[in-house]
């Protein structure tokens, strides 16, 4: 049975990084090279196989939800499709498709290094559910929800999960709650276009108001609102990493998570802020 998930669990990787290379190739290339750089200065393989088969994983659910890769068959919609993936998450067990075995998978890894991630991975679940839900409509949500979404999946669910991958305490992930968030807008700004286009709105009623965002606006990059937003966002999203590195010293974080943070958060997400500074 082990043997069976781990070798479907390969192919499956093999496919979905083959998507990935057509629909996201520089982000694909630069996780493979942080995923060798981990498995090397780790010297741990089942660690290593974890973080690929999960980040797999999710970015494939994520996929879904946005309609960059097909729903599997025998599912009505996403919102179904998630439910059902959140079901077994929390019972894996009698696995029906190669979604449920790679996460069987994930789950057989950590036990082998005493690890649980069925928290994080509801935690992440339940953020694109939201996504599922709220897909085409085009609503604008206040502050306090869309916060407890990124929350969910971008600092309790992500960073949690990637505490635990390096051997740290998983409630340090609060210390890290910056650096998340930083994140979320990062993508928010490099994802805009395409993210309206699908029905995601990830500006807030209170930020349409300050800076007099109308409906038709959020199909104009250009218009003066929603520049002086990505204005706003990219200003935050620096302030964010500032207060990271002010508050980064009460973790006493191991040598390679305070690499890894950099490497595959921080100095991506700074370059796209200053960026966006520029095009003014």
């Amino acid at each position: 049975m082990a043997e069976n998930l781990g070798e479907n669990a390969k192919n499956m990787r093999s496919r979905v990084f083959k998507h990935m290379l057509k629909t996201r190739g520089w982000k694909y290339r630069a996780f493979l090279r942080y995923l060798r750089f981990f498995k090397y200065v780790s010297f741990s393989p089942t660690r290593g196989d974890f973080l690929e088969s999960y980040y797999t994983l999710m970015r494939y659910l994520d996929d879904i939800v946005d309609g960059d890769a097909p729903l599997p068959l025998g599912y009505l919609d996403t919102v179904n499709f998630l439910k059902e993936k959140i079901q077994f998450s929390e019972n894996p067990d009698n696995p029906k498709d190669e979604i449920d075995f790679l996460m069987l998978h994930c789950f057989n890894l950590a036990k082998r290094f005493h690890e649980d991630f069925q928290m994080e991975t509801k935690d992440i679940l339940y953020s694109l559910l939201f996504d599922a839900n709220r897909k085409g409509k085009g609503i604008i949500f206040p502050e306090k929800e869309l916060m407890r979404h990124f929350h969910l999946m971008d600092v309790r669910g992500t960073i949690k999960a990637t505490l635990k991958i390096f051997k740290e305490d998983p409630e340090k992930y609060k210390l890290l709650k910056p650096l998340g968030i930083a994140t979320r807008y990062q993508f928010d700004l490099e994802d805009f276009e395409a993210d309206i286009k699908a029905g995601y709105v990830n500006i807030t009623k209170e930020e349409c108001l300050l800076f007099g965002i109308e409906t038709a606006d959020l199909h104009n990059r250009q218009s003066a609102g929603i520049k002086k937003w990505f204005q706003y966002r990219a200003e935050q999203g620096l302030a964010l990493l500032e207060e990271h590195h002010q508050r980064l010293p009460e973790g006493r974080f191991s040598l390679l998570t305070r690499a890894t943070f950099p490497i595959v958060y921080e100095f991506p997400a700074r370059k796209f802020f200053k960026k966006a500074l520029r095009e003014k």
